[in-house]
């Protein structure tokens, strides 16, 4: 089944005499919608595959046509590469962005017609004000070494040995920033805070993120901290403990931003 079947582009010198002309053609491969099997989405051994096609008509009035039939119009760019418009199916983009790599999701794109197959990421979109849907979508061109700085979430397994002698469990950042290649962006910095007693403290640095992930933080800020009780936190004593680093970690290189 047919993804797309566009006519070509308006050629020649009147090609853009008059809108109803171009419009009309747009009529025509508007129609031809229905053909786009929904299942447009599968993965590959690696990558999520976003299928594509390029539209030879741009402007927000086309834009807007292709909305109304439930479609996405996108663009893809990158170094060196012209920007190119796009048409995606919606559900395939706002799985990726519910998934749990979410804008960090590095996918490939299969565009009709084209032998190439780029690797990219969604480095923005736009979405309606009050329904939410989506209205546009920005490829950006990557590969596999490209260095990336991107936030991840910032995620905690277990309960440490502070929360059970009565103390809470403080998270300072739900998301970390770091610096990667494409292809090692990891889906969350997870971190098991059993181990951690009361007053203990991980910084930024301390973290345990993966190989070829590096922090990337201005100042060495207190990332997760068990807090003492209320009753036993007074005085100096409470404060001293609350800024002494837990033990066995060492911590990150950090890259300065």
């Amino acid at each position: 089944m047919p993804f797309l079947a566009l006519p070509a582009a308006p050629e020649g010198r009147g090609a853009n005499k008059t809108q109803g002309c171009q419009a009309a053609r747009c009529g025509c491969w508007v129609a031809s919608f229905s053909t786009w099997g929904r299942s447009a989405r599968r993965c590959d051994m690696e990558y999520p595959v976003v299928r594509a096609k390029e539209r030879p008509f741009t402007g927000k009035g086309f834009a807007r046509k292709i909305r109304q039939l439930g479609y996405l119009p996108a663009v893809l760019y990158g170094r060196g590469v012209s920007a190119r418009p796009l048409v995606v199916d919606p559900k395939t983009v706002r799985d990726i962005l519910n998934g749990p790599r979410a804008r960090n999701t590095v996918v490939r794109l299969e565009i009709e017609g084209s032998s190439e197959t780029p690797l990219a990421l969604i480095k923005d979109f736009e979405a309606h004000p009050v329904t939410r849907r989506l209205q546009h979508c920005d490829f950006m061109v990557v590969n596999e070494d490209t260095e990336l700085t991107i936030q991840v979430p910032l995620r905690t397994t277990g309960r440490s040995e502070g929360e059970k002698a009565g103390g809470t469990l403080s998270v300072g950042f739900r998301e970390v920033t770091v610096r990667c290649k494409a292809g090692d962006v990891p889906e969350a910095i997870v971190v098991d805070v059993g181990p951690l007693k009361l007053g203990e403290v991980l910084t930024l640095s301390q973290l345990p993120y993966p190989p070829r992930v590096r922090p990337v933080f201005q100042k060495d800020n207190p990332a997760i901290l068990v807090r003492m009780p209320k009753a036993a936190a007074g005085g100096a004593e409470a404060v001293t403990e609350a800024a002494k680093p837990a033990e066995g970690t060492a911590p990150s290189t950090p890259e300065k931003k």
